[in-house]
């Protein structure tokens, strides 16, 4: 058996249970409303569909290999889904056929229009690309039958064409190496989603993984390091070597499988940051000489390529040169150009006598060493542009202001980058950490739908941005960095199902974006990971568990949902549920502290447990208004989630706290009747790396009539100190004497500015809650 038979096979036994009942020549039949989610689909309801059979033919325009190829391919893909092997032929088949073909008059760029009858399909692209994107949708439109069943397409016909041009996903093989055989089943996932770029990051400070013959140490050295840190700011290591490369029959091997799924592969070689390996494999490339070693930690080093070296510029022209030959079809190379510091350059003579040679001073918006880089990137650049190619960056290539002309700009720093490369003119591809970066410690934490969702609900054309400059947006790409990757199934995790939320914001128009609808034709998605082996995160089979104030009194109803609406099942009391627990039909009531646990069941197949506790006290579920502004970012559900019962969780992006910048926090609960009241109590998370400080005072106002307060209560609370960790939650408590009142406002007073120990100083700082309690 190869790989993929045994992939099928084993799905197929796993799928048993529900296809039991099929019997040959049994019809099931399928669904066009795939994902990504066509332009425009128009099912005919009543007439017959399109049954695929062993005498099914793929028939091809003679002469066109691509046409050729994409005619094998989906052959393959119908035997892989339903166990049908059909032939591929160049003769003009009448019926029981599937016939490929280009059609002139389709005006969008790589298009396609998909006819289905009873008798034939028809699927003809402006382009050979096209034509794969609409034996895409087949490949996905049909059911899994796995041979138990005959597979049919439903009758009707899909007209699709790509919102963007680039439609990219990132993959780091330097920190981790990934042979080149798993690429080749990457590739194929990327495939099933229409990406038609992959970026492949191929040289980091902890390792160099393309062969360049011209400097072969950079693979005899610069590929291997000897262990690696076991977690951030640990300080210990695992003591296992780490290495690898890709020869350059390797690279072109990758280049040419992707070419044949229509996917161009987008080589980056990062300068002059970044640049440890190949500094540890020439340390005559560096300010100091060295010694070098090949990096075991990770995040930002301060030794990168001498600036001012002209054996240095040599060395990256060469290197780009070697890699335009590895990579003849590649539009753009991509050089980097992220996270270089200055520290090495400012004392290095050479750096220092280049800039005085180029006449490079500081001005209000660049150091001399920043022009200096700018000097060695456009260097690097023309050597690219003798090649009739162009140079891709990252966005931080903007302090340098670039030329809009020959610069695409790659933004992942954040929204505000691609606003501001769009807005001076560059092509740009949107891939901001906080929503695309999907190796992301922060985002990789959030669970179930919230995952998908932070995907799936990103524009990447910002309103900040005219109608002519969004023009400008001409991709978006997805990322994965693999400094905690070590494994296949980690980074399938990763990508698995946020690509396909992904695929739809680079393919299907926005204007029809809707989560519930994209949810509903996940599960189908997730059937193909699990057919071909690939390990989806499964949490998103989880139970959400969700509570909402019911009238007044502080009750709450609480829904159990599930992506798919399967079967759940619940308990109260604290036990574990199974099969034989209470059936959710609908939502029920909760008044008190309660702890709620909820599977799922699929065809017997049990999801994890899902696991929410109430906690009740005077202010749960009582209304509240907010008299600050939350951060735009960080409202989530705004001010109820701070009176929902819900403790935070080790996130502050969860969705489970809710954020304010700049400003003190304040905030009015209606216990909607006079209470007796002494404390006071809320909750709030720290993390001074990211800007995210504590409280420093605490007051308490009551009310009876919600207008004139009275201040019943307040103390003083220090200024985190240097050294505070991270991930901290703490909750703040003040006590005082009885009180009978309704209205309760409390006021957290904000750290003013950053103190002078942090990297901030000065700046403004932000707060983050999670719960009020009030008794």
């Amino acid at each position: 058996m190869t790989k993929i038979q045994v992939k099928t096979w084993a799905f197929c036994l796993f799928a048993a249970g529900a296809l039991a009942a099929c019997s040959p020549g049994e019809v099931q039949t399928g669904d066009l409303n795939v994902i990504p989610q066509p332009q425009e689909i128009a099912e005919v309801a009543d007439a017959s569909p399109f049954v695929i059979r062993s005498s099914t033919k793929i028939c091809y325009p003679e002469g066109n290999e691509k046409l050729e190829r994409t005619a094998r391919l989906l052959a393959t893909y119908i035997k892989d889904v339903t166990g049908a092997e059909v032939k591929t032929t160049t003769e003009a088949a009448g019926n029981n056929c599937i016939a490929l073909g280009i059609d002139p008059a389709i005006a969008q760029k790589d298009g396609y229009v998909l006819d289905i009858t009873a008798d034939r399909v028809t699927l003809n692209g402006s382009t050979e690309a096209g034509v794969f994107y609409g034996a895409q949708t087949i490949h996905k439109a049909l059911p899994i039958t796995g041979g138990k069943a005959d597979g049919a397409l439903p009758a009707g016909t899909v007209k699709d064409f790509p919102r963007y041009g680039y439609r990219g996903f990132m993959i780091d093989v330097c920190r981790h190496f990934f042979p080149k055989e798993y690429l080749k089943e990457l590739i194929d996932v990327m495939a099933l989603h229409n990406i038609n770029y992959f970026h492949w990051h191929l040289s980091e400070d902890q390792g160099w993984r393309i062969e360049i013959k011209k400097y072969p140490k950079l693979t005899e050295v610069g590929s291997y390091r000897k262990e690696t840190i076991t977690a951030p700011g640990s300080g210990k290591f695992d003591g296992v070597p780490v290495s690898g490369f890709y020869t350059q029959e390797d690279a072109k091997e990758i280049v040419a499988y992707a070419a044949e799924r229509f996917i161009t592969v987008i080589p980056e070689i990062d300068m002059p940051g970044h640049m440890l390996a190949a500094l540890a494999s020439y340390p005559e490339l560096g300010c100091t000489g060295g010694p070098y070693e090949t990096a075991t930690k990770f995040g930002v080093f301060k030794e990168v390529l001498c600036g001012g070296n002209e054996k240095t510029l040599q060395f990256a022209k060469d290197v780009v040169n070697e890699i335009m030959d590895i990579f003849p079809d590649a539009p753009y190379i991509h050089i980097g150009g992220d996270e270089c510091p200055k520290a090495e350059w400012e004392k290095c003579p050479k750096c220092q006598a280049k800039i005085k040679e180029l006449g490079l001073r500081d001005t209000k918006e660049h150091s001399k060493e920043n022009q200096l880089q700018v000097y060695f990137m456009n260097e690097v650049e023309k050597e690219i542009a003798k090649r009739g190619k162009k140079m891709l960056a990252w966005d931080e290539i903007l302090e340098g202001n670039p030329n809009p002309e020959t610069t695409t700009v790659m933004a992942w720093t954040g929204v505000p980058a691609s606003v501001k490369a769009a807005q001076l003119g560059h092509p740009t591809i949107v891939c901001p950490i906080s929503h695309l970066y999907f190796s992301n410690p922060g985002y990789n934490r959030l669970r179930g739908i919230s995952s998908v969702e932070r995907v799936y609900n990103f524009e990447p054309e910002s309103e900040k941005l005219t109608p002519e400059e969004k023009k400008n947006i001409i991709g978006v790409q997805g990322c994965i960095w693999t400094e905690w990757t070590k494994d296949s199934v980690k980074m399938e995790w990763q990508m698995m199902p946020r690509i396909a939320a992904l695929s739809e914001l680079q393919w299907s128009n926005p204007e029809k974006k809707d989560l519930n609808g994209f949810l509903k034709r996940l599960r189908h998605q997730l059937d193909l990971y699990s057919l071909y082996g690939f390990h989806y995160k499964e949490d998103i089979e989880e139970v959400t568990i969700s509570a909402t104030p019911k009238g007044e009194g502080g009750a709450a109803e609480v829904t159990l949902s599930t992506f798919d609406n399967a079967p759940v099942y619940y308990t109260l009391d604290g036990s574990e549920p199974t099969a034989a627990s209470q059936q959710y039909t609908e939502p029920f009531t909760v008044d008190k502290t309660t702890t709620i646990k909820a599977i799922a069941i699929r065809d017997g197949r049990e999801s994890n447990v899902a696991e929410v506790t109430l906690k009740y006290n005077l202010a749960t579920m009582r209304p509240i208004t907010l008299k600050s502004e939350p951060d735009a970012s960080f409202t989530y559900k705004g001010a109820t989630l701070l009176v929902d019962g819900l403790e935070g969780d080790d996130n502050y992006r969860s969705g489970r706290y809710i954020g304010f910048y700049g400003q003190n926090f304040d905030a009015v609960v209606d216990l909607q009747e006079p209470k007796d009241i002494s404390s006071v109590s809320i909750g709030t998370y720290l993390v001074p790396g990211d800007y995210i400080f504590g409280l420093t005072g605490l007051e308490v106002y009551a009310s009876e009539d919600g207008k004139n307060f009275r201040k019943i209560a307040s103390k003083s609370i220090p200024v985190l100190e240097k050294g505070s960790k991270n991930n901290v939650l703490k909750r703040e408590e003040i006590s005082f004497d009885k009180t009978n009142t309704r209205y309760v406002r409390i006021v957290g007073k904000n750290t003013p500015v950053l103190p002078k120990w942090h990297s901030g100083a000065g700046k403004k700082s932000f707060l983050f809650f999670d719960e009020i309690a009030i008794n």
